[in-house]
C-alpha cells in the first residue's frame, strides 16, 4: 500500500496510512529504581526550558526528574524520526491551553505514569492519550461522586464482582475523561463531572458527544497493571499501529 502524504517531509522515515494513529511506548523507572546514575542536563537533547524544569524537579524528587528526562528525550527522538529534524533542534511550542505541538510535524500527545510512558501520533488529527497505573484510590467513593456522571457511577458500582473490578473500572473512566480533555486542548478542564464517557458502542470503543461534536474513545492494552485511553475527533475508530512493541509491529482497530 502506498503511504499517505503526511503534510510535512515526504522523505520522513515513518508514514501514516489513512487515519491511523501510531503508538510508541517506553519503560520508565519505578520508585526505588535508578535508571540513571546522574542527570547531566548539559549533555541532554532537551531545550533550556526543559532543562530548567528538570533542575526544579531534582530539588524535589530525583525519581521524578529521571522520568521527566527520559520521557522528554523519548518524545524528541520519536518526533525527529517523523520530521527529519535533529531531536535537539526541534522547537516544541505550546498553545493557549498549554497543549504542545511542533510546526511542520505530526499531531502528538504524551502521557506517563509509574513504570511506563506512551506517545500517540497522527498525521493531521487532534488527539489525546492518557495512561495510569491501576491502584487502589484513597477516598475512592468521594472520587466517584465528585468526578463521575450518574451513568458512569452505575457502570463502576452496579456489579457483583470483586473490589479489583471496581478499581479497574474507576481508572478506565478517569483515563477516558483525561484523554477526552487532552484531545480538546485542555479546554474542558474543570468539567469532569459534565463529561459522560458512557457513549454508544462497546468492546473498548465508544462514541461520545459534547456540544454537537463527536469524539471516539478507545481503550488501549498497554499492560495488565495499566489503564490507557485514546481520544480522537469524530465517530470513526482509528486504526492503531503499535510501533515498538516486542516482536512484530501490531495493529489494532
Amino acid at each position: 500500500m502506498k503511504p499517505a502524504i503526511t503534510g510535512w517531509k515526504e522523505s520522513t522515515a515513518f508514514y501514516f496510512v489513512g487515519h491511523e494513529v501510531h503508538i510508541w511506548t517506553l519503560p520508565l523507572p519505578n520508585k526505588g529504581e535508578d535508571f540513571l546514575s546522574g542527570l547531566d542536563t548539559d549533555t541532554c537533547i532537551l531545550s533550556q526550558d526543559e532543562r530548567d524544569r528538570v533542575q526544579r524537579k531534582q530539588k524535589q524528587c530525583m525519581h521524578d526528574a529521571q522520568k521527566l528526562v527520559m520521557s522528554r528525550t523519548f518524545l524528541r527522538e520519536v518526533l525527529s524520526m517523523y520530521t527529519g529534524q535533529s531531536a535537539s533542534d526541534l522547537h516544541i511550542e505550546y498553545g493557549a491551553s498549554g497543549k504542545p505541538h511542533v510546526q511542520s510535524g505530526p499531531q502528538f500527545n504524551l502521557s506517563h505514569t509509574e513504570g511506563c510512558c506512551v506517545l500517540a501520533l497522527a498525521a493531521h488529527t487532534a488527539l489525546g492519550i492518557d495512561l495510569e497505573h491501576v491502584r487502589p484510590l484513597l477516598r475512592m467513593s468521594a472520587v466517584i461522586r465528585r468526578f463521575m456522571t450518574e451513568e458512569e457511577q452505575c457502570y463502576v458500582l452496579d456489579h457483583k464482582e470483586e473490589e479489583q473490578v471496581t478499581i479497574r473500572r474507576v481508572w478506565q473512566v478517569l483515563t477516558q475523561k483525561e484523554a477526552w480533555i487532552k484531545a480538546c486542548g485542555l479546554s474542558l478542564c474543570g468539567q469532569w463531572r459534565n463529561l459522560n464517557t458512557m457513549g454508544k458502542g462497546g468492546d473498548g470503543h465508544y462514541v461520545v458527544e459534547r456540544e454537537g461534536q463527536h469524539y471516539s474513545l478507545q481503550s488501549l492494552n498497554v499492560g495488565p497493571n495499566y489503564s490507557a485511553a485514546l481520544c480522537t475527533p469524530g465517530k470513526t475508530k482509528p486504526r492503531i499501529r503499535w510501533m515498538n512493541v516486542a516482536g512484530d509491529k501490531r495493529s489494532q482497530g
